[in-house]
Formats: C-alpha cells, structure tokens, sequence
C-alpha cells in the first residue's frame, strides 16, 4: 500500500468561479494522459464535463444518475486513453477499480480527512494529487491538512492568482464531516444554553 509521501501534493489556490478556466489551462499545459477530476455534486460534474468538451477535451462526467451503460462505456474509454477527463462525484467512483492515475483533481474539496485519503489510493506511485483551494475553502482544507498531518505550500498560477482574501471571519463549519454538532449536542444546548 502506497503512502502520502509516495505521491506529490499541491494545493494551488484560486478564485472559485475560474476553477474550470484553470482546469482547462492545466490539463492543455500538462501532457497528463488522463485526469480523473472531483466534484461535488451530479450537476457540477455535467457542467465541467460539457465545458470541456466545448474547449476541445474528451471528458466525459461519472455519477450515478448515468445509466449503467454509459458509466460502462465511459470506464472502458477512460482506461484505454480514448477519454482524457473525467469528471466525477467521489460518491459514485468509489468501490471501481481505476487504473493507478498520474493525476487525481480536486476540483471540489473531499469532504473529509477520510475522504481525501481515498483520493490519495486513487493514484500511481509518482502521481500527483492537486487540489483548488479558494478563499471559501482555505479553513474547510486547513482542517484536512490537520487531521492528516500535513502543511502544504499554497501555488499560484500566473493569470490565475486568487482576487478574494481568505476570509478572517471565525470558519463555517457547515458542510465539513465531524465539525457539525450532531444532533445530541444540539438537544444539550438546547436543554443548557450556557453550556
């Protein structure tokens, strides 16, 4: 079993809303012969897919509202390099054999430490994990960073460098695995306010 320090990580951050325009540059500028990418939801993995076809990629999205025979087709295209990009919900990769990849995108943020760990068996010995981090997102990957002992430099890519400061404002914790109050603790805050 390979370990972290078996493949090169990188956080390189950026503006949310230019997320794709960098994708498109980095896949155009790299030479990788497929990139699995990872998205949040169903929606957004037909939305990155489609803008990159439109810009001259074979991607084609992953998620399970596919039928089984296009998620088939799209796995077959994926592992003989007839398809470059793959755009994916983590949620619907998992449990499939892939074939060790030499790049693994973050283009959304697992959202958890276990989560990430996933990304990082997704890749060959050698291989790279990126992932976008935008100011929205700089304390949500703060907490992955912690929870897997790690402290990676922040990247900048020319004519892509991030306008919005990360925010000082105390970090949300909504949508972020484990730091949620679950539902016990709200009855007891509910029940004792000053606790």
């Amino acid at each position: 079993m390979q370990t972290s320090t078996d493949i090169r990580q990188r956080v390189i951050a950026v503006d949310a809303a230019r997320r794709t325009q960098l994708l498109r540059h980095l896949i155009a500028q790299s030479g990788w012969p497929r990139v699995l990418v990872f998205v949040a939801t169903k929606h957004a993995a037909e939305i990155v897919a489609d803008k990159l076809r439109k810009t001259g990629f074979s991607a084609e999205p992953w998620h399970s509202q596919l039928s089984q025979g296009k998620r088939t087709q799209v796995l077959l295209d994926f592992k003989a390099e007839r398809l470059r990009v793959v755009v994916a919900t983590e949620a619907a990769v998992r449990g499939l054999t892939l074939p060790p990849l030499p790049v693994l995108l973050n283009y959304d943020l697992p959202r958890s430490a276990l989560d990430y760990n996933y990304c990082l068996d997704c890749v060959a010995p050698n291989g790279c994990v990126l992932n976008f981090v935008s100011a929205d997102t700089e304390a949500h990957f703060c907490l992955i960073e912690k929870r897997q002992r790690l402290s990676l430099p922040r990247e900048q890519i020319a004519g892509f460098e991030p306008v919005l400061a990360t925010s000082t404002a105390a970090p949300s914790t909504r949508g972020i695995k484990g730091k949620r109050p679950n539902k016990k603790s709200k009855l007891r805050a509910t029940a004792n306010p000053e606790l």
